[in-house]
């Protein structure tokens, strides 16, 4: 089910995801009565009248008919390792028995699909979008791990970089309708709208960073730029409080100007209703944070600090999921293009994996968790047996002073294995 607008006493805000919904039910800031925008007839409908979400009110459907769970891995800076995360968490989740599609929605820079070890997917978004296939479950690949799917991005491809926000929603409309538990979205780089709003349009958001200042840095101004971003799309309607949210001391590049405690007293000034709403958006507002690479003990403190920060100056509670150790393992997988799930079950970061999914992402008890874990071992490692060993480092050209790219080459490494021998399907005629 698509995120949704909603009216409450003759007031619009909005959108919210179907567990952001029940929350508000929960807390009885939306009940049945109220409206919900519906695109199919292109009006207000009470919320009873609104079939796709009958099942999140507690005298609805059965639970078991809700709908699977989108999971979005963003943050602000390259590299802190979203991509090799995503892959992973989709390999674990898979082997404890799930449906999992896999999609990089990174549109301007795809590389989802090489981790997987798969240089030439057969189909990409890009087929979708130009409406060379018409379903998007036409370009659903399979891979070598059993119940886990691929969409790749289209890499290279300039003008899909910039999709409208209702193409954003369709498209994550889309996705719902393939049959799968989880969906995983590999969010691209950087702040852009392309990027939050697929974030926010997720059911649940990852965060992911690793303990240098720089990235902690880039991983804060991504929590607040997707607050932000989701009180503007709530409030675009109420011209008073837009003018508070985009004032220049909420907005203003580097630190936090104006706590958000103090843009609520600024809005109950001019409007108490939505100043109540603008704090129930805060409450379900709840990013969960990933530290990786991490080095040192005290680097784990680096995530309750952001933690802490976001209460304090967002007032936004995010859920610290854990850490992955610094593990060689990661590095060598990526080498071989492979999931270091797969590369090593037993590795460090291999195990912090393994608890975050069983504890965190399945939300296992402690005991529970304890046999998740070992039947998550025993499935990796039958994974890891028949999954395909691609050997690039024999299949890779020997660099030689012969190659007409050695005088612009930076890898000049003549006798051994090239170094770019990743691109070899690009230079391929």
């Amino acid at each position: 089910m698509d995120n949704v607008f909603v009216r409450v006493n003759e007031k619009q805000y909005g959108p919210f995801s179907p567990r952001e919904l029940r929350a508000m039910i929960d807390k009885g800031k939306f009940s049945q009565e109220d409206l919900i925008w519906s695109e199919d007839q292109d009006q207000w409908v009470t919320a009873t009248d609104f079939n796709a979400l009958r099942y999140i009110f507690p005298s609805g459907e059965a639970a078991e008919q809700r709908p699977k769970r989108v999971i979005a891995v963003g943050g602000g800076k390259g590299g802190v390792g979203k991509t090799v995360f995503t892959s992973s968490l989709g390999v674990g989740l898979a082997s404890l028995g799930n449906e999992v599609v896999m999609v990089d929605a990174d549109l301007g820079g795809a590389n989802l699909h090489t981790v997987m070890g798969i240089l030439e997917p057969k189909y990409t978004f890009f087929d979708f979008y130009t409406m060379q296939v018409e379903d998007i479950k036409d370009i659903v690949l399979a891979t070598p791990v059993d119940g886990l799917k691929l969409i790749s991005g289209a890499c290279g491809t300039l003008g899909l970089a910039n999709p409208k926000y209702q193409q954003k929603l369709k498209f994550i409309r889309q996705l719902r309708t393939i049959d799968a538990d989880f969906i995983l979205l590999d969010l691209g780089a950087g702040s852009s709208f392309n990027v939050i709003d697929f974030f926010l349009a997720a059911d649940d958001g990852i965060v992911v960073t690793n303990p240098e200042p720089m990235a902690i840095q880039e991983c804060f101004n991504f929590i607040k730029i997707c607050l932000l971003r989701r009180l503007q799309l709530a409030f675009r309607s109420n011209e008073r409080v837009m003018a508070i949210l985009e004032s220049d001391e909420l907005n203003r590049p580097g630190r936090i100007h104006i706590p958000m405690a103090e843009v609520i007293k600024k809005v109950r000034e001019i409007d108490n209703s939505a100043a109540g709403m603008m704090e129930e958006v805060l409450s379900v507002h709840r990013p969960k944070l990933v530290l990786n690479m991490v080095m040192e003990k005290n680097d784990i403190k680096e995530g309750i600090a952001i933690q802490a920060a976001a209460a304090e100056l967002l007032s936004i509670d995010i859920e610290y999921l854990g850490f992955i150790t610094y593990d060689q393992n990661v590095r060598s997988a990526v080498r071989e293009l492979k999931p270091f799930l797969l590369q090593n079950p037993q590795s460090p970061a291999s195990q912090d994996l393994a608890k975050l999914i069983s504890v965190k992402i399945l939300g296992q008890s402690t005991i529970n968790s304890f046999f998740e874990k070992r039947k998550l071992r025993k499935q990796l490692m039958e994974q890891r047996a028949e999954y395909p060993e691609l050997n690039l480092h024999q299949q890779a050209p020997i660099c030689s002073i012969k190659c007409f790219y050695w005088g612009d080459c930076d890898y000049q490494n003549g006798g051994h294995p090239c170094s770019v021998r990743h691109l070899e399907p690009i230079f391929k005629q």
